[in-house]
């Protein structure tokens, strides 16, 4: 079994080594050589990393489950993906306004890098990710749930981080950092939520 700790350390370290020595050299990287037609592309994979539109999805099960269809497995199935996705996406967004990172915008247009702190303007709110935080949350939520669709679950949830390079709204480390966010709040979540072994969980 993994230690947490031990493996929170190498995160923390695979974070610090990726801002001194990975950052800088993979947005430049990706500005400077992928085209924009595949940008566009990556554009539309990374749009199924936004938060809202599962916030609103699982709220909008939740009810139907619950009030309409009398269904609780599946209420109770709605509510932790909400949960898993609504308590990431807070860390997150909490973690963004403390650091105040640049964002690789910055980095082409005005030479900045690094973090300000306290700051709440779009640009300087790169640490980290909430795309990746979100969409691995939901990966490690479907590896509980659907065992059987978790190897596509992570396949995507790569993917749509690494198009939150590709495009240069984040560094490499913001992307580790929203994983870490993502899948450890919904372990944690896994503990402390009232989750009942669902009938329709396939293995």
């Amino acid at each position: 079994m993994i230690n947490k700790k031990h493996f929170s350390i190498v995160i923390a370290i695979t974070i610090v080594f990726s801002y001194f020595y990975l950052d800088q050299m993979a947005a430049w990287w990706c500005h400077e050589n992928i085209s924009e037609s595949y940008k566009k592309i990556f554009q539309i994979i990374t749009e199924f990393g936004n938060s809202i539109y599962y916030l609103i999805g699982f709220s909008l099960a939740f009810l139907l489950f619950h009030f309409f269809w009398k269904k609780p497995e599946w209420a109770n199935t709605s509510g932790f993906l909400f949960a898993s996705v609504a308590v990431s996406g807070i860390v997150v967004d909490i973690i963004k306004v403390i650091a105040g990172r640049y964002r690789p915008s910055e980095l082409f247009e005005h030479g900045n890098y690094g973090f300000t702190f306290f700051h709440i303007h779009r640009a300087m709110t790169s640490f980290p990710s909430g795309h990746a935080a979100t969409i691995f949350s939901l990966a490690m939520a479907v590896t509980y749930f659907w065992p059987r669709w978790s190897l596509l679950a992570w396949i995507c949830a790569l993917l749509i981080g690494i198009s939150r390079v590709v495009i240069n709204a984040h560094y490499p480390s913001d992307i580790i950092a929203g994983v870490f966010i993502g899948v450890f709040s919904t372990l944690l979540l896994m503990r402390y939520y009232r989750i009942k072994i669902p009938t329709h969980r396939k293995s």
